[in-house]
Order: structure tokens, then sequence, then C-alpha cells
């Protein structure tokens, strides 16, 4: 059986959806096609920006209207992308083994292979450092001018990885029971065993609070030294998961295409079906606005500024 993509963009330039669930209804501020399905976003928090890469090496910067500021194509296999909040820097993950940095136009400055497969990367918001979790355990620091500058091991496999704004330190999840944080020479802060699997994760300022989609777990919170705090539970199995940087909204996506938007103590403030599958999910820092990309490339700006309420 062939999927018809075209039914789902269809659906997904629709607003109807937005109001098939409870709570206050956001409007869309603005929506924006790649060219191909979208496989990752992410966002300068400094100056707005977003970034987006579709599955045929489209690279996209888009201003807080929507509007492409600058284009460029031909980055093959990049199944991941990740911007400093400067908007002056970015790393791409391509294909299982390769990994390259990227200037403000969004040009290839350099690019390496890795002997073992990137699982994920990371870049601080400065743009000044790299971060690589390998399959093999492996971590790997590399300044943005490609100094190596540490590499340690954690207990598994990191797939997910973020830097901390303020301090020198990683936060890192492994696919199944292991969450930590590391200094940057490598050093162990902490680890604590968790009991589910990942899907997402996303840290909020000096790693306060750590959200996790835990897919049958719900959502799971942890403090910032690695003790349980909360956990979130949804309607669904939560695979996406991105927070204010405070923390005061958290918004969720789970397999079966539920949209939740959430305030710090997990009390639902919207929720809708959405009309694809969820490929990114970002939120803005102050929590007054959300960015969802989906599968068939349409990423719409989410906004409760000028909201009204329900119909």
């Amino acid at each position: 059986m062939i999927h018809d993509r075209s039914i789902e963009t269809a659906m997904a330039n629709s607003a109807d959806w937005l109001h098939s669930g409870p709570g206050l209804a956001p409007r869309i501020a603005w929506a924006f096609n790649t060219d191909a399905e979208l496989s990752s976003l992410s966002m300068a928090r400094e100056t707005g920006d977003l970034f987006a890469v579709d599955s045929f090496g489209g690279l996209y910067r888009l201003n807080q209207l929507g509007r492409i500021q600058t284009l460029s194509r031909g980055l093959k296999n990049a199944r991941l992308l990740r911007w400093s909040d400067s908007g002056n820097v970015g790393v791409a993950v391509c294909g299982t083994h390769e990994f390259c940095a990227l200037d403000e136009r969004m040009q290839v400055v350099w690019s390496s292979e890795s002997p073992t497969v990137v699982l994920t990367a990371a870049i601080d918001p400065y743009g000044h450092n790299i971060a690589l979790g390998l399959n093999s355990g492996e971590n790997v620091l590399l300044s943005i001018d490609r100094r190596k500058l540490q590499q340690f091991k954690s207990a598994q496999p990191l797939k997910f990885l973020d830097f901390c704004v303020d301090k020198q330190r990683l936060c890192g999840a492994a696919e199944y029971g292991h969450l930590c944080v590391h200094r940057f020479d490598g050093t162990e802060v902490w680890s604590e065993k968790i009991w589910s699997t990942v899907g997402d994760l996303s840290i909020t300022e000096g790693i306060r609070s750590i959200y996790l989609a835990g897919f049958a777990h719900g959502v799971q919170c942890f403090d910032h030294r690695g003790n349980t705090r909360t956990s979130f539970v949804v309607e669904g199995t939560p695979a996406k998961v991105s927070a204010s940087y405070f923390g005061e909204r958290l918004v969720v996506a789970t397999v079966e295409r539920h949209l939740y938007w959430l305030d710090a103590d997990g009390a639902l403030l919207w929720a809708a079906e959405t009309p694809d599958d969820v490929v990114s999910l970002v939120c803005d820092p102050l929590g007054e606005w959300l960015v969802v990309g989906f599968a068939s490339g349409r990423i719409l700006r989410l906004d409760w500024e000028t909201a009204r309420p329900d119909r």
C-alpha cells in the first residue's frame, strides 16, 4: 500500500485540527513547507531564527515571521540538525557516521567521519563546542574549529545530549535505562537508572529540570541532581518533548498524534490531534508559542498571543 503524504499535507494546511481537543487553541502565526520530508528542526534562542533540514538535503533558515533568510542545498542524508543560540554556527549529522559544522550561511565549514555510528550531536549555546554521542559509548567534545578537547565513556551509549547554558556540563540520556550529567573534562557529576525507553530529552536553565519523553512511562521530570521530581501522564505514548527556558511551559507529542501544551505543574492548557506525525518540536524560550514540524515537511508556528477562546 502506498502512503499518500499529499493527503496529510492538505490536512496540516487546515487549522481545523487545532480545535479538536480541550483548552484554548492557538492561532497559526505562520506556516512553511520544506521541499521534501522534514528530518530535523532547531532554533537559535537569541535570534528566534528557526533552522530546518529535509530528506533531500535542503537547509532552511527562517526568521521569526517564517520567512526564508537563507536556503542551502546538498547536505545529503542529513538526519539531525542542532544550532547555537547565537545563530552563527550549527552541527549536522549525515547518515550513520558523518558529521559537519555549518556557518551562519549554512555552508559546510568542515566535515568528518566517525569510526563508529554517531547517535546524536549537540552544540553549546555560544557556538564554541560540539559534543557527539557514539554507538560505542564514547562521547567526544570538539571545539568548533575541529580540535578534540575531550573524550569520555558513559555507562551506556547516549542517544540524547544537550549542553547546559550557564555551566560547563553536558546532560545525556541513553535510549533505555541511563540518565547522566558530565563535566567538560568527562567527569561524571551524577547518573541515575531510569526505567523507561526514552524518545526525547529537554532541559531548562541550569539543568534545574530535565524532561524525558518516556514512552509508556509518560513525561518524566528530574531535578539538577538527578532526583525524580514528578511525572506527567498524558493520553498516548510521549515521543517528543520540548520545554521553555525556565520550564513554565512544556509541549509534548505522542506516537498516536496527540499534541499537548502543559504548564510547569503538568496541568493541561490545550490538546489536539495532529494531522500528521510530528518529527520535531521547539518550545519558545519564554513559553508563549511553539513550532511543530510534521513528517510531510509542513512547519507551523502556533501562537497564543492573539488566540481566542474555543469556538
